[in-house]
């Protein structure tokens, strides 16, 4: 009897690990059976996408128990593949993952019929596949096409000179929707282009009815801002309408001398930045007011001054550039032969009381010696290079007593039809008293 116990005591013994390890084997089988994509839906399964908010998308709702690369696409009678994801790497959660379907694929609204769908879901050894049927009605719903995209140059040099600062854009829309218009580098940063409405800008993202749109493009200087480097980049078009469908047209565009333009009156080891002298049989200066001088009606008062290039690009200038050509009061830059022109640094000189055109006696950056001839268009322009430095001379012989007397000289250095910085405006000033003979 006892001995029969001890052998039964025994068998169990040596058969605990084998039954043990073959229960280990069946929870390992059935845990590879089980599935780790589960609770796959598409609701609704008739899609009628016409942005009227009844059945316009179709929600697709997953969950995975275990990290695992999740593909989902459509298939259509022919078996074409309409991919919506592909391998893309999903984690364990509890809560479903959703996509959102609105019967468009790579920017098309899919035609008319029946397609089947699918959830495939692959870890490391398995695939798992669900699928079913969905069914899309959309009315034929116009797509959004891009008739037209010109620009006017496709090579622009954004840097304040007014030479080929700007490329005007024209974007011809079919179908209502709204419209996009970047620039792109190399490097993936969109700039965004402004849209014009007569003279006014005005921003991306509005809904557009079909028709022409004009775009400015000029590296984005012209607000303030730094423009793109150097470089080669592709201007992008882009409309979407309201369900999703989107079309995209693609241009070149090269810019180069990119910069903003920065010029500085320099300041003097004494503090000073512009010495002003005068000639004539009536000229006294206060011996304890330097900035003070007394002139006769018909004598000469001549300023210089230092200006440098302290931008990274050249500096556009005009002329007149002879130091000894004196202005009279009467007479200004017009009366000269010199326009103004839109984006040309000018040296000018101005005084309080003056009822005439602001800075009215203005001479050019430095000497023609001292310039960089550029042909553009069979005319000659005049640019002065970054980092160098030139001396500004001029004159003026006041004839006329103003109505102020005594009155406030000062000079400035502008960039016409851009900008007066605040450290080249009123510089110097000096007080002229004018005595008639």
């Amino acid at each position: 009897m006892q001995l029969d116990i001890l052998k039964e005591m025994k068998l169990r013994l040596l058969l605990a690990p084998a039954l043990a390890a073959a229960f280990i084997l069946l929870i390992a089988a059935c845990s590879a059976n089980a599935n780790f994509l589960t609770d796959v839906s598409v609701h609704p399964t008739v899609l009628t996408p016409r942005a009227d908010g009844a059945f316009d998308m179709a929600r697709i709702t997953y969950k995975l128990s275990q990290p695992a690369q999740v593909s989902i696409y459509l298939t259509d009678a022919n078996g074409t593949r309409y991919t919506l994801r592909n391998d893309a790497q999903r984690s364990a959660s509890p809560a479903p993952y959703e996509l959102l379907f609105n019967g468009v694929s790579n920017g098309r609204l899919l035609p008319n019929g029946s397609y089947t769908w699918h959830v495939d879901a692959t870890d490391n050894s398995r695939r798992q596949a669900f699928s079913g049927l969905l069914q899309i009605s959309s009315g034929g719903v116009p797509y959004p096409k891009i008739k037209e995209l010109t620009l006017s140059t496709h090579t622009i040099s954004p840097n304040r000179d007014a030479i080929d600062d700007h490329t005007y854009i024209n974007v011809v829309l079919a179908q209502t929707s709204t419209l996009s218009v970047y620039v792109v580098g190399a490097d993936g940063i969109h700039y965004e282009v402004q849209r014009m409405e007569g003279l006014r800008q005005t921003t991306n993202g509005g809904v557009l009815g079909p028709g022409r749109y004009t775009y400015d493009y000029d590296g984005g200087i012209n607000l303030g801002a730094d423009p793109p480097p150097n470089g080669n980049y592709t201007l992008v078009a882009r409309s979407q309408d309201a369900i999703g469908q989107q079309d995209t047209l693609t241009s070149t565009l090269t810019i180069t001398q990119s910069g903003r333009p920065v010029a500085e009156i320099v300041t003097q080891p004494d503090g000073s930045s512009v010495e002003w002298s005068a000639h004539g049989k009536s000229v006294v200066r206060a011996p304890n007011e330097p900035n003070f001088i007394t002139m006769g009606l018909g004598d000469t008062l001549y300023f210089t001054m230092a200006v440098r290039n302290v931008g990274p690009v050249p500096i556009r200038t005009g002329g007149p550039f002879n130091p000894n050509d004196c202005y009279t009061m009467d007479e200004n830059r017009y009366t000269k032969g010199f326009i103004q022109e839109p984006g040309v640094f000018r040296v000018g000189i101005d005084y309080d009381t003056n009822p005439g055109p602001d800075h009215p006696w203005r001479w050019g950056v430095g000497t023609l010696k001292d310039l960089d001839i550029v042909m553009h268009n069979g005319t000659k322009l005049y640019y002065l290079a970054p980092g160098k430095q030139v001396i500004v001379s001029g004159c003026i012989k006041m004839t006329k007593i103003p109505a102020r007397n005594p009155f406030s000289v000062y000079a400035s250095l502008i960039q016409e039809d851009v900008e007066i910085q605040p450290v080249n405006f009123h510089v110097s000033p000096v007080l002229i008293q004018l005595v008639a003979p």
